[in-house]
């Protein structure tokens, strides 16, 4: 009976051991690529289950099984990261980049852009490590640059709705007298421009709804057809319903009297009169 016992106890202990020794803790930190913090963002396996979150400061500590060798880093406006670990390294730090709005671009050249902003990542974590960000250099998980074409049917549905969307243009720049005032609607990025500004973003003519956060009021002065688009010179007479202060378009502080330009195809004009 004693023997009995004893083989019990050094069963479950070993057989505790064993379930420690497969997991592992991992901690680090994710910042956007203008080295600001990412609160609240999602970390999950590949199977895209969630296993933590980051803090206000975009640190992380998650315990995960040894099995597990990738994560998933998801954030609102960013790009879906993903990363395969190293069984020699537990302390990850991640730059993500942008999700950008490509208009009128081909999947190769929106690809070409961002290849590039891929391939400056390790000078933007250098910059971490520099202002105090990230505590080494040294990246230890692989991280492989992706390709994002949809499929055809995809592409033809794309390309029905730009062509309806031309016409539509087409059609609305012709009507567009000088004089008229027409509204036009903004997104906004706070310190995009490394300030405490907001630069204003034009919305995609694919955007629906009504309801803006910008909305820049401008007389027509004059109307082109350059580059193949179809622009309009504005000179900006109210601002009252743009709910940012300090506002830059263009890299320039957006006053009233400004004169602006804007190729249609890039915006969605809500009203002239």
């Amino acid at each position: 009976m004693r023997v009995s016992i004893y083989f019990i106890i050094v069963f479950f202990f070993s057989t505790t051991l064993s379930l420690k020794g497969q997991s592992r803790t991992i901690i680090g930190r994710v910042i956007s690529e203008n080295l600001g913090p990412l609160p609240r963002l999602e970390i999950k396996n590949s199977d895209t289950v969630l296993l933590g979150k980051t803090d206000i400061d975009g640190r992380f500590k998650i315990n995960i099984p040894q099995e597990i060798d990738r994560l998933l880093f998801g954030y609102i406006g960013m790009e879906w990261t993903e990363i395969k670990l190293r069984k020699d390294c537990d302390t990850i730090e991640v730059v993500m980049l942008y999700r950008g709005t490509y208009d009128f671009m081909s999947f190769k050249k929106i690809d070409k852009i961002r290849k590039k902003s891929f391939d400056e990542l390790p000078g933007l974590h250098s910059d971490a490590v520099k202002e105090g960000l990230f505590a080494t250099n040294t990246i230890c998980y692989e991280r492989v640059f992706k390709a994002d074409k949809p499929s055809k049917p995809v592409l033809d549905s794309i390309s029905k709705v730009y062509k309806s969307k031309s016409k539509q243009i087409k059609g609305t720049f012709n009507r567009l007298a000088l004089g008229d005032t027409i509204r036009i609607p903004y997104s906004g990025s706070w310190r995009d421009d490394g300030t405490d500004r907001t630069t204003l973003h034009l919305y995609s003519n694919g955007v629906d709804g009504e309801v803006f956060n910008c909305i820049i009021r401008g007389v027509i002065t004059d109307k082109n057809k350059r580059n193949g688009g179809y622009n309009l010179v504005c000179r900006v007479i109210d601002c009252k319903d743009c709910n940012y202060d300090n506002i830059v378009l263009n890299g320039k502080d957006l006053k009233v009297g400004e004169t602006i330009e804007y190729n249609m195809k890039f915006f969605k004009v809500l009203n002239n009169n």
